[in-house]
């Protein structure tokens, strides 16, 4: 119901309703609204007290002007000296025009008009004149006295009351009771005609007479003002008509004016691109800038441990040429190139070459499904390209003009591509800059797992090459920093990393100078030595593998403890193969193993794995008697095989309070019991590595309330919407985990990994898996299917994840079922699927070895030429005929493996093989099963290895 505000004329008994308005929380009424209703308001009053105007924090009056309301209150409304109540409309129709109404002196040359300050004049009009009379503002027009004094006449008759002194008196002589009826009236004529024809006023009085004949006198004159109103209007015409024609004239001066200021435009715009440039810069606000700050910062504060960053992690795109073209078309012309992150580290003494970011010499990267790349990195990348574009420098990296990121100074035959990238570099950035602001997120910050899945989008890569030719370096403050060779050089020796490759290779070892890793096995203390002093003077190695093989004493452990502390190795993988040690120490066991916590315990150190730990090795240490701790450690991983107690597991947890993963090697007998004996400290995920389980931390709310775990099913029933990786297979309470699962999940699901077996198939545990599937964004999954219902869990799959599937089918005529769901559901989706099948040499199903197709072969061509395979293996039971027409089918722009059955092949069918794949440009692996192959059969496929396969195996 609207909300209304009371109303009445003063000495009045009519109540009007005015409905209120609502402005910022607060009803009021507007005063144009109770001049509607009220023509000739003067003020309002409530009870005695006048109401005033609102006003604003300035104390000026708000407009358009208004006055608060007054809840269950009557106001008084008070008209102005010439609007009081009664007024004869018939006689005088009161038309109140403003001088603002007809002002045209913005128009006018002021010499036109007079001066005088009697501009708020207010002039009355009235509807006995047959011609319609306008507003009129007598202020403003120039007049001979004579008219200006009758004009004055004129206004200050107006100013009177409405109730005239005639009125007044005939109002007088009425009865009481219709003194008030016409008082009440706004027409004075037609109720005292009314009051007449009732009989309540007596038509012959005297005074009635002379009364009536004073108010025509009046009226006659009142019609001669009219006319001579009329007049001077006409006059105020001619003037309007010549200042029309002075405002036609300004028009075309203000069209000349707009012509000449589009020449400046033109003229400005003349002037060239750095104009504009500084234009942006100033444009863009310090809000933008600032946002823009917080992001790189925000990227580029990311975790710089080693562990965590397997791969550079700086990289940008750039079209393979600037000229326009579609969106669409552009995702496939982009090329991914790397960043060399060179700054003060890598700077050396005597430098002969700049130290600033640039581009990594390579030839760039193709982009292997251009949508899916960027959803996952569009906005990570359009980050570091605003961070190129404005010269945002973080962390201290000295950020070029764009045009200097290509190196001309490195300049080789090798990088040619890479040079004719320098005209083009800065539109190129501004047109992926352009498309990724309308295509991308917020900002998106990448994990290890994000950079190691870069690799699949990228072709060209190379098997075992480095990303981009860059190579790892470690600064002092424990910083990765992916580097191009030429800085890489400038600051390590070359010589001295030379020889440390020797001495590995001596060994029987590997180095990959491009991550810093070196992996070695020591078969005694000579080796030791050779090895520890080139690993001293080497500065280049990050990630070390050592294994121990010799029955090692307190001293090796020392030694190597010694040795490590001299050097920049930050991840270590350790295995004391021997680890009892000979007799003669046997007076140092009880320490044996305190060098090892040494060298966790030390600053490089950030992440240790130890194979093979020897079941008594907390009791040959005093872990549990020191007080200090393992702050900088942020990995670990633990062989537990060989524990029979967790007692000194609980401890090291406890006092590595940075820990970011714990992986545990551990037999699914004793899972929970670990679990149990660490849950207490859990802040990070658990990894249980042979059982394909992550566990995630739980619940702030709820870590210190959760009891220990007896079963898997109490574990998922706490923890099963955060698990991200699981594996359930033949657990005796399989259906129970399973339904616990499925109710963990209703909410929502962070499963990235699924391997289940049904080898007890229930509808009940089909329907609850199928659940777990379809609301789980899954990039893998591994399912085993026994019986025609377990289709329908691939039937659930959302294969715009998926990513990699493994399908065992234990019965062959499930095969129908499986290609059917395959070939409408991952049709275009980049997704690798495994199909076997194990009764391949089952008596049991004679077709199976019948030379006529298989049945679920008929969906076999619709598969293959619906998916673009990388790898494909099939032939078992196919006749050379059949293997040849479904060979046709295949889409071979992707493929790079092809391995077939082809046992008992003659030549001319080999022939006719290797005829039908000729074309296959990317495939690089051929494999044909038991067949005898010709040197000239060898030499058609080029460079294609070819090489023996068995069984049937399909992987997209």
């Amino acid at each position: 119901m609207d909300v209304t505000q009371s109303f009445r004329l003063t000495g009045q008994t009519d109540i009007e309703e005015i409905p209120c308005d609502c402005v910022d929380g607060d009803n009021i009424i507007y005063w144009e609204d109770i001049e509607q209703i009220y023509p000739g308001v003067k003020h309002v009053k409530n009870g005695s007290t006048a109401v005033k105007l609102l006003r604003n924090s300035e104390q000026n009056r708000i407009v358009p002007h208004r006055i608060k309301h007054y809840p269950g209150v009557i106001l008084d409304v008070v008209l102005s000296d010439g609007n009081g109540p009664g007024t004869n409309s018939r006689t005088i129709g009161h038309t109140i025009a403003s001088t603002e109404d007809m002002n045209t002196e913005s128009l006018r040359p002021t010499h036109l008009f007079a001066d005088t300050s009697d501009s708020n004049d207010k002039l009355c009009t009235f509807s006995s004149v047959s011609t319609p009379l306008l507003p009129f503002q007598s202020s403003k027009v120039k007049t001979d006295s004579k008219a200006t004094l009758s004009l004055k006449q004129i206004m200050k008759l107006a100013q009177k009351p409405i109730e005239s002194d005639v009125e007044q008196r005939l109002v007088i002589s009425l009865p009481p009771d219709v003194q008030a009826q016409v008082r009440a009236s706004t027409n004075v004529h037609d109720t005292l005609v009314q009051a007449i024809k009732g009989g309540l006023v007596d038509p012959s009085g005297e005074q009635l007479v002379a009364c009536l004949q004073e108010l025509k006198d009046k009226m006659n004159e009142n019609s001669e003002l009219a006319s001579r109103i009329m007049d001077m209007i006409t006059g105020n015409d001619k003037m309007t008509a010549r200042n029309n024609k002075l405002t036609s004239e300004n028009n075309e001066l203000a069209n000349e004016n707009m012509e000449l200021a589009a020449r400046v435009v033109k003229l400005q715009e003349a002037f060239g691109i750095k104009q504009e440039e500084m234009k942006q810069l100033q444009t863009l606000s310090l809000d933008r800038l600032a946002l823009l700050q917080n992001s790189v910062n925000i990227l580029m504060n990311q975790i710089y441990e080693l562990h965590e960053n397997p791969i550079p992690r700086l990289f940008i795109l750039l079209p393979q040429d600037s000229s326009p073209r579609s969106l669409d078309h552009l995702t496939n012309n982009f090329r991914l190139y790397f960043l060399c992150e060179c700054e003060e580290h890598t700077t050396s003494t005597n430098s002969g070459v700049s130290h600033h970011i640039h581009l990594a010499k390579h030839e760039g990267y193709d982009i292997d499904r251009p949508t899916e790349f960027f959803q996952q990195y569009g906005p990570y990348i359009l980050t570091i390209l605003r961070m190129l574009k404005f010269r945002i420098s973080v962390l201290g990296i000295a950020i070029p003009a764009p045009s200097q990121l290509v190196r001309t100074e490195f300049a080789d035959q090798a990088t040619a591509g890479l040079q004719a990238l320098a005209d083009i570099i800065e539109p190129g950035l501004d047109q992926v800059m352009g498309y990724l602001e309308e295509h991308t997120g917020d900002i998106k910050t990448l994990g290890r797992g994000d950079l190691q899945q870069l690799k699949t989008f990228l072709k060209n890569r190379g098997e075992n090459k480095t990303l981009g030719n860059l190579y790892r370096t470690v600064t002092t403050k424990g910083h990765v920093k992916w580097v191009c060779i030429d800085h890489y050089r400038e600051n390590f020796h070359e010589k001295v990393a030379n020889e440390f490759r020797d001495v590995v290779d001596v060994l029987q070892g590997s180095f990959d100078e491009h991550i810093g890793r070196a992996e070695v096995t020591l078969l005694s203390r000579v080796q030791a030595e050779q090895f520890y002093y080139a690993l001293e003077r080497a500065k280049c190695v990050y990630e070390l593998k050592i294994e121990l093989q010799w029955h090692t004493t307190l001293s090796d452990f020392k030694r190597l403890r010694d040795t490590l502390s001299k050097t920049n190795v930050s991840v270590l993988e350790f295995d004391p193969v021997y680890h009892q040690g000979p007799f003669s120490d046997i007076l140092n066991r009880s320490q044996r193993y305190n060098p090892i916590l040494d060298i966790m315990r030390h600053p490089s150190i950030q992440s240790f794995a130890i194979t093979r730990p020897p079941a008594d090795f907390f009791k040959r240490t005093n872990l549990l008697s020191r007080i200090d701790h393992f702050p900088q450690l942020r990995h670990l991983e633990i062989d537990l095989n060989t524990w029979t107690s967790f007692h000194g597991l609980r401890s090291l947890v406890a006092k590595a309070p940075h820990l970011s993963s714990l992986s545990l090697v551990e037999s699914g007998m004793r899972l929970l019991q670990v679990y149990n004996a660490i849950a207490e400290f859990q802040t990070y995920p658990i990894i249980f590595k042979n059982q394909s389980l992550c566990i995630p931390p739980p619940p702030k709310e709820t870590h210190q309330s959760m009891a220990p775990h007896q079963y898997m099913a109490h574990l998922l029933k706490h923890l099963g919407e955060k698990f991200d990786t699981l594996e359930l297979n033949g657990d005796e309470n399989y259906e129970a985990i399973i339904d616990t699962l499925d109710k963990a999940t209703e909410k929502g699901s962070t499963l990235k990994v699924l391997e289940v077996g049904i080898d007890r198939p229930s509808d009940t545990l089909i329907i609850n898996i199928a659940s777990i599937v379809a609301r789980s964004e899954l990039r893998t999954l591994v399912v085993t299917i026994r019986e025609d219902a377990a289709v329908r869990i691939l039937e659930s799959i959302q294969w715009e994840h998926l990513q990699r599937l493994m399908i065992y089918v234990r019965r062959t005529h499930l095969l129908i079922g499986v290609m059917k769901t395959l070939v409408d559901g991952v049709k275009n989706i980049p997704v690798r699927v495994g199909l076997e099948t194990f009764e391949l040499q089952s008596q049991s199903d004679s077709t199976i070895y019948d030379p006529l197709p298989m049945p679920w072969n008929e969906y076999l061509p619709s598969l293959l030429s619906s998916i673009p395979l990388k790898k494909l293996q099939l032939g078992v039971t196919m006749t050379p005929e059949h293997l040849l027409s479904v060979l046709k089918s295949v889409d071979f722009s992707r493929m790079q493996d092809l391995c077939l059955y082809t046992k008992g092949y003659d030549s001319a069918k080999v022939d006719a093989l290797l005829d039908s794949v000729q074309h296959a440009t990317v495939l690089r692996f051929i494999g044909l099963w038991d067949t005898n192959i010709t040197d000239e059969q060898t030499e058609r496929m080029g460079k294609k290895r070819i090489s023996l396969s068995r069984g049937w195996w399909l992987v997209f």
